[in-house]
């Protein structure tokens, strides 16, 4: 669903730029302090761990309100080309660390975020545009690595330690800065979307004003099935179904009236729960240990209870019968985690009865349990049985949780934050099981762009000589010398330099010497050419007898130079198979940089590659997902799959998605997976509130009938 995002009332009363100094100057004393007492003791490091943080700061505070998430991508996309395993590993450990501080920032960030958006003005301003966000201590941890230039142990230790006062400091230092914001008269802009902690951002969305969501799917079922059958109004918000003759002030107007309404609702109540015991296995979740075989999901109607058609509480069980069937329905979820839901329908009926805010806030922390539950299990196969440690977990929580759910006002926030941190463990467990797979994702593309440098290079030299023999040498062989070179250290790399100043003396070499100079300069140089060609060739592992008809070839060709006239050197007749071999190398350089699919391997695993994005990352991608989040995509030839996106390449913008009932990873372009999406091809799985998503299904089922 659409963000839907009231425009922020930005403070007239002091002047932004000066606010946004003052902020930015608060941010860096305080997050210095913080970093240096992590023991980050060095001037140099903290100077550089500023200065990338100011930077960043300065550029998502400049950035024009359309383009907040391309300066965004751009900050990271601004490392190098060609990343080291040593660079590799940092960056997965920061990425890491950005997520836990996102997590431990939690609502202080949020509020202060909030109060960006109007500073700003960008009522739509995602994580990734947050001047203050982790996003951008991320950066200044960068500066902190790169400037260290140490060993890798060390660097993830102390990344470590940054971490750990980070997590501990951050939440006081959001506190403040919102403090500061408010101060200098900039309110909080009216968001309907607030976090949730640990990247689920299922059904978390606040509620605006007196709480009642205009976009929300579960009201507006309740609306059309109240229409359709005639039925009262809905309560005021807040208040029990079953009415009350009391007023505001809680003054009783007809205590006969008071009377019969609680022994209706205390009768409701006592069938809703023998109905619960009957249809609760013996022996059932509380270890998370199922029965056999377990009974079928089904749905609680008014029907089944003989309640008048249109009454208020009969709309209310029928609505959220709804919303179960739909939910039982779904593809989406195994059906373990359905009927660990649906053992929480009878609760969640009853706390309906009792407070009508549970249709109208999106928010409602029942709704919110719900949510998060699903998002728990996302990506589970539909064979998963109840002995699968997610499964059990929920169950555990569904029979600790039913008695307390019924209860209006019932303490859910220790539930949720059970729910978040299971589904943060299950995250970052696949993530770091992707770090194999990251490698030959980033291998294979380091070998790709090797590739094109070489190409490009191949086709400059090719230009500058006549002579076939040699022209098929640099095709056949020193390409391939030039894109191990790019390898292991790209075009301002020593080797790279080396090897391509050794080609250009191959060519001059066979080039007609004219004059004395230049015959004794060949000379000179001729038993250095040699030996360079030779360890070029050893890098290649080319064998003895090739090397050796090459060798005595380019004798004879530089003998024919120092004796012909300028202009007039006798070529060598062409080789066919020189000329094969060459073509076969010129096709089979270009099949490489070809997009895939392929299979990339290696120490056991396995990625689906899709080849390298076709557009630049942070221009023209869409902003509505994350590394972190879960997505529901296609590929050729296999069917919907859904993974985690557990990295993405900061120069390609290739991810990897994974999950591990795949048995594989698969690396896609992100510009591949934004098309998918605008088309509805895909979705973006972890934002998908469950209650609402089943709401809306339920909805056009309605309609239908």
């Amino acid at each position: 669903m659409p963000d839907q995002i009231r425009p922020p009332q930005v403070a007239n009363t002091e002047d932004p730029f000066e606010v946004l100094r003052a902020s930015k100057d608060f941010f860096l004393r305080r997050l210095k302090e913080i970093v240096s007492k992590a023991g980050v003791g060095k001037q140099s490091l903290l100077a550089a761990f500023g200065r990338e943080v100011g930077d960043a700061y300065d550029q998502l505070a400049s950035a024009s309100p359309r383009d907040d998430f391309d300066e965004a991508g751009n900050l990271t996309a601004s490392r190098l080309t060609l990343m080291s395993d040593h660079e590799l590993e940092v960056d997965i450990h920061i990425r890491d660390i950005c997520g836990h501080l996102r997590d431990a920032g939690g609502r202080d960030l949020w509020r202060s975020q909030l109060r960006y958006m109007t500073l700003l003005r960008r009522p739509k301003m995602k994580d990734a545009g947050n001047p203050v966000g982790p996003d951008v201590i991320g950066l200044g941890l960068w500066a902190i690595c790169k400037e260290d230039g140490g060993d890798l142990a060390p660097i993830l230790a102390l990344l470590d330690r940054i971490e750990e006062r980070l997590r501990l400091q951050l939440p006081v230092l959001y506190r403040e800065i919102d403090e500061l914001l408010a101060a200098h008269g900039v309110a909080p802009a009216q968001a309907q979307h607030a976090p949730v902690t640990a990247n689920t951002n299922l059904g978390a969305q606040s509620a605006g004003g007196d709480g009642h969501h205009p976009t929300n799917p579960l009201a507006t079922l309740q609306q059309a099935m109240r229409q359709r059958h005639g039925a009262e109004q809905q309560p005021p918000f807040g208040q029990p179904l079953i009415p009350f003759s009391a007023n505001s002030e809680g003054r009783s107007e007809n205590p006969a009236l008071d009377a019969a309404a609680m022994v209706m609702l205390k009768h409701l109540f006592d069938r809703l729960t023998a109905l619960e015991a009957r249809s609760e296995p013996v022996g059932a979740v509380s270890a998370g240990n199922d029965p056999a075989p377990r009974p079928p999901l089904c749905v609680l109607k008014s029907n089944d209870l003989d309640l008048p058609v249109g009454r208020p509480e009969a709309i209310t069980l029928d609505t959220l019968a709804l919303i179960f069937e739909a939910i039982f329905e779904s593809t989406d979820l195994p059906d373990t985690i359905k009927a660990a839901i649906g053992r929480l329908q009878i609760p969640l009926l009853k706390l309906a009865i009792v407070d009508s805010s549970l249709f109208a806030d999106s928010s409602h922390p029942a709704r919110l349990l719900i949510n998060r539950m699903a998002r728990a299990a996302i990506g589970l196969p539909p064979s998963t049985g109840s002995e699968h440690p997610v499964c059990k977990s929920i169950a555990a929580l569904t029979a600790a949780v039913r008695d307390t759910l019924s209860q209006k006002g019932a303490l859910l926030d220790p539930y949720l934050a059970e729910l978040d941190a299971l589904i943060a463990q299950r995250d970052q467990k696949l993530r770091l099981a992707t770090a194999g797979h990251v490698l030959l994702v980033v291998g294979h593309e380091k070998e790709q762009a090797a590739q094109q440098l070489a190409n490009s290079w191949l086709r400059a030299s090719l230009a500058k000589t006549t002579t076939a023999p040699i022209a098929a040498f640099l095709e056949k062989h020193w390409s391939r010398v030039m894109v191990a070179a790019a390898v292991a250290g790209g075009v301002d790399g020593a080797r790279w330099q080396q090897d391509s100043a050794t080609a250009s003396e191959l060519i001059w070499s066979v080039q007609p010497k004219a004059s004395a100079e230049e015959r004794k300069r060949l000379a000179g140089v001729a038993s250095s050419l040699i030996r360079r060609i030779g360890a070029g060739l050893d890098e290649i592992a080319v064998s003895g007898p090739e090397r050796t008809l090459f060798l005595n070839t380019l004798f004879d060709l530089q003998t024919a130079a120092l004796r012909a006239p300028a202009a007039t050197v006798t070529e060598l007749p062409d080789d066919p198979a020189d000329q094969q071999a060459a073509s076969c190398s010129l096709a089979e350089s270009g099949a490489m940089t070809r997009a895939g699919p392929r299979t990339l391997g290696g120490d056991g695993l396995r990625v689906l590659y899709f080849g390298p994005s076709p557009s630049a990352p942070g221009r023209g991608l869409e902003d509505n997902w994350q590394v972190g989040d879960w997505l529901r995509f296609c590929v050729p030839d296999h069917p919907e799959l859904c993974g985690l996106c557990c990295w993405q390449s900061p120069s390609s913008a290739t991810s990897v998605l994974f999950n591990p009932d795949w048995g594989y990873a698969v690396a896609i372009p992100r510009g591949a997976l934004d098309e998918q999406l605008r088309a509805g091809r895909a979705q973006v799985a972890s934002r998908t509130a469950i209650f609402d998503a089943a709401a809306e299904r339920a909805m056009k089922h309605f309609e239908s009938t």
